[in-house]
């Protein structure tokens, strides 16, 4: 945080006390959503003036390659930048289930952001997002990616995600879980008036000036009040938010995590023993989305095989037969590659032990953003 705070001080002080400080929000839903921008103006204690570029959804390469939020960068004299990535840094499944994304692509946009934001004489700042509603357990995964790309590129950190942690009692999400409510909003708008102006937001009022978003849309509304909290809701959510703040700069301005195995990550046990390879195996597995019934038929000889790879599912009733491919046996242990054609290819990596086989599949895909993967285990039913 100091190296921050440092450089906080020298943006501040080279505006002087009257001019504002000018600030480019470029993100998605987690950013449109009750005008978060308005809301870091409306509590700012120093003049403040905002902009944002968001789109449903996007991904901080979506927002480069298929929005005008470069030509907005470079469109004008920008002091801060604060950049979002997708809420699970993209599309992500283990076994069916969405989990939070191995953060590759997004550290390579960012990169790619932080050079052009560089390039426009502004600064970049991340904000950490918080995790689904009833999912705590990913937020370590969000705090160490944000964490880890602000501290090599230098760059500030707003620990949104943390002042969720902080809160009881509150509903910070809209109905499907995810997107924050006017609580949320006005939360992570407070911790971030203290990341990016140095001022805090402890006088800041329940009820903040400004138009109002349309969340459907993601435009702005006509009114006067972006929100409108009772005072106590208030009072809670900006000590939250301090709270997150102080615990974020006790660490030194960024996490210390170790870094989390992502969804899929973990390896499979090593094998033991067991019997030949050789035979049907047959089991289930949920990482095609839905439970499916699979077959694996093999026939093994000098550590090369060749077989089948069959899915069947009821919803809606389907079967597909693949021939593996590359498909080796070393000890109890096994790997082969099966190409469906709705993907580049999957990549299974299994382990014998006795008249069972636990494996472990990764859909491979054209984009750092899309990873899919899960687990399966077959039980030997003939020789």
């Amino acid at each position: 945080m100091a190296r921050w705070a440092c450089l906080l001080f020298f943006v501040l002080n080279a505006h002087g006390a009257e001019a504002p400080l000018r600030i480019l929000f470029l993100g998605n839903s987690y950013t449109y959503f009750n005008h978060l921008a308005g809301l870091v103006e409306g509590m700012a204690r120093r003049p403040v003036e905002t902009q944002f570029v968001a789109v449903g959804g996007a991904t901080l390469e979506a927002l480069y390659t298929g929005s005008n939020a470069l030509e907005v960068l470079r469109g004008s004299q920008w002091d801060l930048v604060v950049l979002q990535e997708q809420s699970t840094l993209g599309l992500s499944t283990f076994n069916g289930d969405f989990v939070i994304n191995v953060p590759s692509g997004f550290h390579t946009w960012a990169r790619i952001w932080d050079r052009e934001i560089r390039a426009a004489g502004a600064h970049t700042v991340f904000l950490n997002t918080w995790a689904r509603k009833g999912r705590a357990e990913q937020q370590p995964h969000l705090d160490w990616a944000y964490a880890a790309i602000a501290r090599e590129l230098r760059a500030g950190l707003i620990p949104a995600g943390a002042a969720f942690q902080e809160v009881n009692g509150i509903d910070l999400y809209q109905p499907d879980g995810h997107h924050p409510s006017a609580a949320g909003s006005y939360l992570a708008a407070c911790a971030a008036v203290e990341i990016l102006t140095g001022d805090g937001c402890a006088g800041a009022s329940a009820e903040i000036r400004g138009l109002p978003m349309d969340n459907a849309s993601g435009t702005l509304g006509k009114g006067e009040w972006i929100v409108q909290l009772e005072p106590p809701v208030a009072a809670q959510l900006r000590r939250a938010a301090m709270a997150a703040v102080s615990r974020l700069r006790a660490e030194g301005g960024y996490w210390k995590l170790t870094r989390p195995a992502y969804g899929g990550e973990e390896s499979i046990y090593r094998g033991r023993s067991g019997v030949s390879w050789n035979g049907r195996w047959e089991g289930t597995t949920w990482v095609y989305g839905k439970k499916a019934d699979i077959t694996l038929e093999l026939s093994e000889s000098g550590g090369r095989c060749t077989g089948t790879w069959r899915v069947s599912a009821t919803e809606p009733p389907t079967q597909t037969n693949i021939p593996v491919d590359n498909c080796v046996v070393k000890g109890a242990e096994l790997r082969f590659t099966v190409r469906p054609l709705f993907m580049v290819a999957e990549v299974h990596e299994a382990a014998m032990d006795g008249t069972l086989l636990t494996g472990h599949v990764r859909l491979i895909s054209s984009s750092a953003y899309h990873r899919n993967n899960g687990t399966w285990t077959l039980r030997r039913v003939t020789p």
